[in-house]
């Protein structure tokens, strides 16, 4: 007989096989406690299928989409089959290195009052830890929108691990179906913040992050293109609409700039790989406010 899993593990995959095999190898590690794995496939690709159903078993589920739905709304259908009460978002490209680290997760978020955890994620590849936001994204640039209602102190965390009650997920609504894969975190923590509490945050909770898995093979435009397009989504959902105008005028003026800035110095020493992402990123700044601005002025 089979025991209730205490933890419902979420996870949206798009051609990160290698990576989430990896994860789900270091999942196995863990010790006392009773977890489920539900998997949703965004890839629609045979040897990618091929892949996750070898993995497949007793506590590893596999639901495979015929179009890609996205990060949201692939965790929200996994998050439709989830038996646990507890839910734990996890990117494929996630590793738990100790043993034991679960099992204090699930008790840390037990032993609290808010209303989602997040660990301290750490990114061995770029020397980097990733700490909560205390801020939204351009918040600075805000004079009108009210963030006096938002409970807690931590703003928004990173999609790649959070957990919270399955109830408390669907009495949101989940990740707003409208993004697709960015800007939805910030997103939902802000209901979270509005709706149900704050956002706590165990530091002695370590979760190694590879990053940019699923973009591997994007080229930098449409992969900047994609960031933006989330980031002004949030934006235009949370913010005031001055605040929104404000924040547009301010990035489109510095985005031209850097692209004139970055035409002076190719034309002088040549065009370097980190000056073309500057200008793949400045771009995409250009064209989704540009399609912002006429949806304004449109209404």
């Amino acid at each position: 007989m089979s025991l209730q899993p205490e933890v419902s593990i979420l996870m949206v995959n798009y051609h990160t096989a290698t990576e989430l095999t990896h994860c789900l190898e270091s999942l196995a590690t863990q010790e006392g406690v009773v977890y489920e794995v539900i998997i949703v496939d965004n890839s629609n690709e045979q040897s990618e299928r091929q892949h996750l159903q070898a993995l497949c078993g007793p506590q590893v589920h596999c639901i495979f989409s015929e179009e890609n739905l996205g990060f949201g709304r692939g965790n929200n259908l996994a998050a439709k089959h989830a038996n646990a009460e507890l839910l734990l978002i996890l990117n494929p490209d996630t590793t738990l290195q100790q043993t034991t680290l679960l099992r204090r997760y699930i008790d840390s978020f037990n032993a609290g009052d808010e209303a989602m955890l997040a660990p301290l994620i750490v990114e061995s590849s770029k020397h980097k830890l990733v700490y909560p936001r205390l801020r939204y994204p351009s918040q600075g640039l805000c004079k009108k929108t009210d963030f006096s209602r938002l409970a807690g102190s931590v703003a928004w965390v990173l999609g790649a691990c959070m957990m919270m009650r399955r109830q408390d997920y669907f009495r949101i609504g989940g990740f707003d179906g409208d993004y697709f894969m960015y800007g939805e975190d910030a997103d939902i923590c802000w209901r979270i913040r509005a709706e149900l509490g704050p956002i706590g945050f165990d530091q002695t909770l370590a979760v190694h992050h590879v990053g940019g898995a699923s973009e591997k093979q994007a080229v930098s435009l449409s992969k900047w293109m994609r960031k933006r397009q989330g980031q002004y989504l949030f934006f235009k959902k949370r913010y005031h609409a001055d605040d929104l105008l404000r924040i547009v005028f301010k990035q489109r003026a510095r985005a031209s700039f850097k692209l004139a800035k970055n035409a002076l110095l190719n034309l002088c020493w040549g065009a370097t790989s980190r000056r073309l992402d500057d200008d793949a990123r400045a771009t995409a700044t250009i064209v989704v406010t540009a399609e912002l601005i006429n949806s304004t002025r449109s209404r």
